[in-house]
């Protein structure tokens, strides 16, 4: 029965706990972890593994007063537990419930909201020089995981620490993990520092040892430096981060807690930068979770299928069920099987991803094709320029690549793909709003990418034209293409493609109606079909169009709709500061079309919060109510235009809606 963590609310009460009762508390905090990640989803073998080093930070640190900035932050559930939100833990990733990363609007303990890799570092580092400008004695503190440190923005900010030494401790938790393994050199550097000693400070070790030696030993003195510098070459394991001006100690056991706790004493005394290497196993606690720390990463109702597998009789083979009705796919599935028949068909193709395999389907594609293969860390930076570099050298790259983390490629995007006339194939995985908010909605991808000249920017509505496009993009020699798609299962149930060839920059129509035309891009193509076959049984015939391309854009068909319907309505999972809507009014304001209606459907200008993608659709007002509302609006709008200054439109519709005045 849990007894210490009820008592646990602030850090302070941390502080007064014995030893035993930590241990104690760790165990108490692994099973509710357990418990609520088995029932809502989230990630589950980071933050097993963070729990003894949170606790030693809460013990020894005076937080919030000093500054704890977690990278990505995704490894914080113990540290929400035991600052006053266990009470709603339940309800983490849930709709209205607790953020699944550090919120800032949760707790005073939660410095800023977080949720992508490679940014701890800077952020401590510039809070670490605003409290010495200010006069503040304060510790900051980054807590950042061996994948993310090796981002090239982590560098960066190591690479000024060492300069402006200020009071700053970085601890590196090495679990040789992010969601997948560890990869690049630093890792396999990382790999060497395991094996070493713990070191502290060799140079003292090295002089006192040194003024030991009889006679000789004085006349060494001067030769220290010299002596100092050979050894720690050959001896100090951490010396690329002394180097970098970092004080180097470690590695650690991140799960020894009084270990950690005197650690902790001991470093929070040096006020100049100081980098500790803490040794741990991700999903510690739990043994399927660190015997697989890929597969329990992120995920659900685990632990009831390990009981029910355990308790479960042996059952005699059932015959071979008949054969079923295909189930849909998810689209990064339907992403993986198209770009692995391509590669057997053409040895140019490559993938390419930044530590997100398992993500973005291209594990698949790895076994089958491990030279054509190349993932490059949790480095989307590089990843972009990367690819362009194979592009330049006449390979198809595949850069398989979730919408929020392609925006920090978006330098290389520019200058390194699209000025050079590079066709690298950016498939942007979730696209579009997801459960973890506002640091991963991929909603802002056709904003950012369609202002920059010579980019093919395209959207499937299904599996099928998902293939088509594909095919399109390799086709492409010089123009840059992205392939945006959500989250979620590619439909089944829309109407198959009329046309034979896909054309670049051609829409088609789904629905022929009259009077209001929906015209949805992407993965809104399936509730705006779903949206006009509801209102047919309501007497509104309206037009569904599928966009297809946000670039180049259709106005040939945007020109057709004007001149057979009086109002439109856009739908897409994006942004509407700039997005798709905002493509359809330039397109009608270069072209003189006009609409007496045009109503943009989309996510509104506020940062999401995190929940079940239905439940965001229906907030940001694009499920099909939504857009059967929107029609609706539309039509009693244009009602309303004709009774006070007539209308070129029949109104036929009108009055069998009831909406004419007799």
């Amino acid at each position: 029965m849990s007894n210490v963590l009820p008592r646990i609310n602030h850090s302070h009460d941390v502080k007064a706990l014995s030893l035993e009762e930590m241990e104690t508390l760790a165990g108490e905090i692994r099973q509710a972890i357990l418990r609520t990640v088995d029932k809502n989803g989230g990630h589950l073998g980071s933050n097993l593994g963070s729990v003894e080093l949170t606790l030693a930070l809460h013990r020894v640190f005076d937080l919030p007063r000093d500054r704890l900035v977690w990278d990505v932050s995704h490894q914080t559930y113990p540290h929400k537990l035991i600052t006053g939100r266990r009470d709603g833990f339940d309800s983490i990733r849930q709709y209205g419930g607790i953020c699944g990363f550090c919120n800032k609007r949760e707790s005073v303990f939660d410095l800023f909201d977080a949720g992508h890799a490679g940014t701890a570092v800077s952020l401590a580092l510039g809070v670490a020089a605003g409290d010495h400008y200010l006069g503040d004695r304060r510790k900051a503190i980054a807590v950042v995981g061996d994948a993310a440190i090796a981002a090239g923005m982590a560098f960066e900010a190591l690479n000024h620490a060492g300069e402006l030494r200020r009071n700053l401790l970085v601890i590196l938790n090495d679990n040789k993990m992010s969601i997948d393994h560890s990869v690049g050199a630093l890792s396999m550097y990382f790999n060497r520092l395991r094996t070493k000693a713990l070191y502290h400070d060799l140079k003292k070790e090295a002089h006192d040892i040194i003024a030991r030696i009889p006679v000789v030993g004085k006349r060494m003195e001067g030769a220290l430096e010299h002596i100092h510098d050979i050894l720690k070459h050959s001896l100090v394991p951490g010396l690329l981060f002394q180097e970098l001006g970092f004080n180097y100690y470690g590695p650690v056991d991140g799960h020894d807690l009084p270990g950690l706790i005197q650690t902790f004493e001991d470093l929070k005394k040096i006020e100049e930068p100081v980098l500790l290497h803490v040794k741990s196993v991700k999903g510690h606690g739990y043994e399927p979770a660190s015997a697989d720390p890929v597969k329990y990463h992120a995920l659900k109702n685990f632990m009831a299928a390990a009981k029910d597998v355990e308790s479960r009789p042996a059952a005699p083979p059932e015959p071979a069920p008949a054969p079923a009705a295909p189930k849909p796919a998810p689209y990064s599935k339907v992403f993986v099987r198209t770009m692995i028949d391509a590669a057997r068909k053409d040895r140019r193709i490559v993938g390419i991803t930044a530590a997100m395999p398992g993500g973005t389907g291209l594990v698949e594609f790895a076994k089958e094709f491990p030279d054509r293969y190349f993932d490059v860390g949790i480095a989307e930076q590089h990843g972009c320029a990367f690819s362009s570099g194979l592009a330049y050298s006449g390979l198809r790259p595949v850069y398989a690549v979730y919408s929020t983390f392609c925006q920090r490629a978006y330098d290389q995007f520019v200058h390194d793909v699209c000025i050079q006339e590079n066709s690298v194939i950016f498939c942007l995985d979730r696209g579009g709003l997801v459960e973890d908010g506002w640091t991963h909605h991929g909603v802002f991808d056709i904003a950012y990418m369609r202002c920059i000249p010579n980019v093919i920017l395209m959207a499937p509505r299904d599996a099928n034209e998902f293939e088509r496009m594909f095919t399109l993009a390799l086709d492409q020699s010089t123009r840059p293409v992205a392939i945006r798609y959500p989250k979620a299962n590619a439909p089944t149930d829309l109407p198959p493609a009329t046309d034979h060839d896909l054309e670049l920059g051609r829409g088609e129509v789904l629905l022929e109606g009259e009077e209001v035309a929906i015209v949805a891009y992407g993965a809104m193509v399936e509730s705006s079909f779903q949206a006009a076959i509801n209102l047919r049984e309501r007497g509104v015939r309206a037009t569904v169009v599928n966009a297809r391309f946000a670039k180049p854009f259709d106005a040939d068909l945007l020109a057709q709709l004007a001149e057979s319907h009086h109002s439109l309505v856009t739908v897409e999972e994006h942004v509407l500061a700039g997005g798709f809507g905002s493509i359809v009014l330039e397109t009608c304001a270069d072209h003189g079309l006009q609409f007496r209606r045009i109503t943009r459907l989309g996510v509104p200008d506020r940062f999401v919060t995190f929940g079940k993608r239905e439940f965001l659709l229906k907030e940001c007002g694009l499920d099909v109510p939504s857009i059967e509302e929107a029609v609706e609006s539309a039509l009693a709008a244009a009602h309303e235009d004709r009774v006070s200054g007539g209308s070129r439109f029949a109104d036929s519709r009108l009055e069998r809606l009831g909406l004419r005045k007799s």
